[in-house]
């Protein structure tokens, strides 16, 4: 939709108000403003920096009825500026959309030559169509988080007006239900990239779900036993002191709630629901890190410290990183830490993250007992491989989820609703000796039984978690796909593809879907969507791929292909940017 004969360019950003916090200096509370010019024309682009503390601008649109719009936003070399962090939003809108500077990783990342923008290029991506009748845009800049330190720059807006026809589709979509097929896993990261000490700031991370195809939201909140929120069952998490960087930004995050009073994750449960999607709180069962991390970095909790003789033991008796799930002390810990997320907070469900983390049960006293009660057989002097090992040590897993699934039923029948269960599974990762046994490889080697978990009922979303790339199309998803429908087909249970890489083009997305929906699952999930909903263009796309049946139609490429390109400037800060001396030799 580029459709440049019929768009309204405003590339004077100087005409956003209050007037009095633009500069063409750097200077504290104010903007800094930059002259530029595209083929559009010349404009005046706005900075601000993370000590700046420049208040929020407003840009008056002075527009009517349906349009689509596009922002622009300048970067500069990767070296120099790093990500870019824009907060923006319409007057109407419940809360800001998160904007980051959509680079990409040739080679890496899923796009053509055309989508990655140069030094002297603008980043112009699709945000949103909407009724702009009384309406402006307002800009701000992070205050805390990881992306509190990012510079921001908002470069230009592009209008597009909507015939009435599509504005009726844009209307229609986002009452639709039919495409509520999409799931989106917040791993944790979300904390430290923004910060949350009020329920606004919490608002601000959810509104970009409403009216999309999403219909659950897998909520990151603790690592292990260590969370992201003052929990009675484990223990908030305690990031290495010492050091600058992430971990101490993991732990101003922390103290941030604690000071304002606000509980993440009941914030988190009460917007959820706001904006009409379930949302299950997860847990990756975090071990001990390397040094200088180990000290409870991650968040393994206090009950993991206490309790060195939980650990999963190798053959030879030496512990291992992780708990075992062979202990029921063990089990009955996390058991506790999910009935908290359904029964104090109200969240729909619980999610854990099993491509992560292993192992959950090695060679322990209650395996070693336990298998000798079975078979009357030493389990030590059997073939690490052996398949009567590999299954009776998943059975301990296995155990876990059933303890949990009692658990949600009892919950449930007090609360007169079905608590959901989601899990998600490996599919790229094995140990270098293991035997290769096809596309549940993974589960086999690291002890996780979904078969067993689907025919007792014990999972209602499964998610498959899939780092393949290549080829493009997505094809090679599909036999490891195909293994997991040939046991969940017919059940309760519900399968969805991950969708892979983080960063592709809208229509790399789309034909992937695609690939996956011929392929016969359910949905589709999103490692890391706290990462992907503010790169504006993709998230975009992300929204609209429950559009099962419509995703190779003329209509649907044509968006995919519409939302984002690089726009070369002509000049900027009154040099020429199209010579060979355009950018500085020294940087």
């Amino acid at each position: 939709m580029d459709r440049d004969a019929e768009s309204r360019y405003i590339l004077d950003m100087t005409q956003c108000e209050p007037h009095t916090a633009l500069s063409r200096a750097f200077e504290h509370g104010k903007w800094t403003a930059v002259d530029y010019e595209i083929d559009a024309g010349p404009g005046k682009m706005l900075f601000c920096g993370p000590d700046a503390d420049a208040p929020p601008l407003t840009l008056k649109l002075h527009a009517k009825g349906w349009h689509a719009i596009y922002v622009g936003t300048y970067g500069g070399p990767s070296y120099q500026a790093g990500e870019m962090a824009l907060f923006l939003k319409l007057t109407g809108d419940a809360g800001y959309t998160y904007s980051t500077q959509e680079n990409f990783r040739p080679g890496k990342d899923i796009v053509p030559p055309e989508m990655v923008p140069g030094p002297a290029d603008i980043s112009e991506a699709y945000w949103k169509s909407a009724d702009l009748a009384g309406q402006d845009i307002l800009f701000h800049r992070p205050e805390s988080g990881e992306h509190g330190e990012s510079p921001t720059n908002v470069s230009y807006i592009r209008l597009v007006p909507l015939s009435e026809a599509e504005a009726a589709r844009a209307q229609r979509d986002r009452s639709r239900t039919d495409t509520r097929l999409l799931i989106a896993n917040h791993d944790s990261g979300q904390h430290n990239y923004w910060s949350y000490a009020s329920q606004q700031d919490m608002r601000n991370e959810f509104e970009t779900f409403r009216g999309s195809d999403f219909k659950m939201m897998l909520w990151g909140c603790s690592l292990g036993l260590g969370t992201f929120y003052p929990s009675r069952v484990g223990t908030e998490q305690v990031w290495t002191f010492g050091f600058r960087g992430r971990r101490a930004v993991s732990n101003e995050s922390r103290d941030r709630y604690r000071r304002a009073g606000f509980d993440p994750l009941r914030g988190a449960v009460e917007c959820a629901h706001e904006v009409g999607i379930e949302i299950y709180p997860q847990v990756r069962m975090e071990s001990a890190q390397l040094p200088p991390n180990h000290l409870n970095y991650g968040g393994p909790g206090q009950f993991y410290l206490d309790h060195p003789e939980w650990r999963c033991l190798t053959r030879e008796g030496n512990p291992t990183r992780g708990l075992s799930q062979a202990f029921p002390e063990v089990r009955a810990k996390y058991v506790a830490l999910l009935r908290e997320w359904v029964e104090d907070y109200g969240a729909d469900g619980v999610n854990i993250i099993f491509c992560r983390s292993w192992p959950y049960a090695l060679f322990e006293e209650p395996v070693r007992a336990s298998f000798q009660e079975k078979y009357g057989e030493d389990i030590l002097k059997l073939p690490a491989y052996d398949d009567r090992v590999l299954a009776h040590q998943a059975g301990f897993l296995t155990q876990l989820l059933r303890e949990t699934r009692q658990m949600l039923d009892e919950v449930g029948k007090k609360q007169g609703r079905r608590l959901g269960t989601c899990y998600v599974l490996p599919t790229s990762y094995k140990l270098p000796d293991f035997p290769d046994l096809g596309p549940l490889t993974s589960c086999k080697c690291y002890g996780m039984d979904a078969e067993t978990w689907v025919k007792e009922g014990l999972v209602d979303h499964l998610a498959v978690h899939m780092e393949q790339v290549a080829p493009h199309d997505g094809s090679g998803a599909v036999p490891i796909l195909k293994a997991f429908q040939q046991f969940t087909n017919g059940t309760r249970t519900q399968l969805y593809a991950d969708l892979y890489p983080r960063r592709q083009s809208g229509d790399s997305m789309r034909i992937r879907a695609k690939t996956c929906y011929d392929a016969g699952v359910d949905g589709l999930c999103f490692w890391d969507t706290h990462g992907r909903i503010s790169r504006l263009s993709g998230w975009a796309m992300h929204r609209v791929l429950g559009h099962k049946k419509e995703m190779d139609t003329p209509e649907m490429e044509r968006f995919a292909k519409s939302l984002f390109r690089c726009v070369p400037m002509r000049t900027l800060d009154g040099y020429q940017m199209d010579g060979p001396w355009a950018m500085p030799s020294d940087g």
